[in-house]
């Protein structure tokens, strides 16, 4: 599993067939997800393509809108229905392989660029399985011991295949993701480390995408930004007690433009739940947003919530054990732990009132802070690989292997159980 060193920055396009052969097995492994999920009338897929019929035959688009007002994903999904006639179905299958493979494509330009700045130049074959891997892999789930009632319950995902809203949001959460990283080293007054844009041209991308995750569907953006707001926050008071002179100028280039990038999506959000908390839609059932009692509705799906946190966070609490001084000083490190810390205390803490309880709708922004720690981790790793320079830590490195593929192994176990296939689970 060691990344090459080739000393190349750039491809040509045969060098990339393996990242594209991982590309076209994602796909038919993605498409094939959304068919077999779409019958079943409890899915995920189910609700958000029947839920959306009224807009989808073009009944009444106002109508289909208002059951959920993120509507990017049912847009493309519209897309391909209207203009290109293409049945229900498909569409709502295609739809969803468009943002996975988009995932998969940001997660092949978030490696190779970290690779870049860390002096590791990555096979097309080595990039290619670790976006696959980390685009698809999924909690352990040991069918003899109590997670959860059953499989995927309690034991959550940042892999969720068979929401395509949340997928829909993926990609551009990874983008905000690596341009917050830019931001903090850009405000430490070091190269950025994934696309070089500066300062201003940062904080009007990051706020462009946040707000199309948040179109995807707001439960990134209501974990991210509070998140951020803390780390820079934070940074800031620092700042000031470090020096006055470099407090304000943190607070005047970067705290600020942070919060004004964030504005819109704030907006949207504050103005997407007053809209159909008192106009009806999906929200029809519910009292609005609750505080509960710590992790009440997480005991709804586990019994055994230690355990279920372990069997989704192994490999991130392994690189704690490991490497948690050089990991919590990183910018990733840093923005990968809080971003799960607030995602938990949101689902911890969080509920929606009513009927509504029992969904865990306040879970989703945690299942977006896995993945930011999981990306952190795994991207460390890489590093920490580079770095090995005894037995001893070539050894903690296998270990750290073997728990990726154990992960991917349930990945693919997950896609076998939707197609009906037999593979030895452990």
């Amino acid at each position: 599993m060691n990344p090459s060193i080739t000393g190349k920055n750039t491809r040509s396009l045969s060098d990339c067939l393996p990242i594209f052969g991982f590309a076209l097995a994602l796909c038919y492994f993605m498409y094939g997800v959304a068919i077999r999920e779409l019958p079943r009338d409890l899915s995920d897929y189910s609700g958000h393509v029947y839920v959306y019929i009224a807009t989808f035959t073009g009944e009444s688009a106002l109508k289909g809108w208002m059951m959920s007002p993120y509507y990017l994903w049912h847009a493309v999904v519209l897309f391909f229905k209207t203009v290109l006639k293409l049945p229900i179905e498909v569409s709502a299958a295609a739809s969803s392989c468009i943002f996975y493979l988009a995932s998969y494509f940001v997660t092949v330009f978030m490696t190779e660029k970290w690779g870049s700045h860390k002096g590791l130049s990555f096979s097309a074959s080595f990039t290619g399985f670790f976006s696959f891997a980390l685009t698809m892999i999924q909690p352990i789930w040991l069918s003899y011991l109590d997670a959860g009632a059953s499989r995927s319950v309690g034991v959550f995902s940042f892999n969720p295949l068979y929401s395509p809203t949340h997928m829909a949001a993926r990609p551009f959460a990874l983008l905000c993701f690596m341009l917050m990283i830019d931001l903090m080293e850009l405000a430490r007054e070091r190269e950025s480390f994934f696309f070089g844009l500066g300062r201003i041209k940062t904080l009007v991308v990051l706020s462009i995408l946040l707000f199309i995750s948040a179109a995807a569907k707001p439960v990134f953006a209501e974990m991210f930004i509070p998140a951020v707001g803390i780390m820079m926050l934070t940074e800031c008071v620092v700042s000031f007690v470090r020096n006055k002179e470099c407090g304000r100028k943190y607070l005047k280039e970067f705290l600020l433009p942070a919060f004004c990038a964030a504005v819109p999506t704030i907006v949207f959000i504050l103005a997407m739940f007053f809209l159909f908390i008192n106009m009806g839609g999906s929200y029809t059932d519910t009292e609005g947003v609750v505080i509960t009692p710590f992790l009440q509705v997480w005991s709804i799906y586990s019994e055994n919530i230690p355990l279920s946190m372990l069997f989704m966070m192994s490999f991130p609490i392994y690189i704690l054990i490991i490497d948690s001084k050089n990991f919590l000083r990183s910018g990733i490190g840093k923005l990968g732990t809080v971003s799960f810390i607030i995602g938990f205390l949101e689902a911890a803490f969080l509920g929606e009132g009513g009927d509504k309880l029992g969904h865990g709708n306040f879970i989703w922004p945690m299942m977006f802070g896995i993945l930011l720690l999981w990306a952190s981790a795994m991207l460390h790793f890489l590093t920490m690989e580079k770095k090995a320079d005894s037995k001893f830590t070539r050894f903690l490195i296998c270990i750290g292997w073997i728990l990726i593929l154990i992960h991917v192994h349930y990945g693919f176990q997950y896609l076998f159980e939707v197609f009906g296939w037999d593979l030895m689970i452990f």
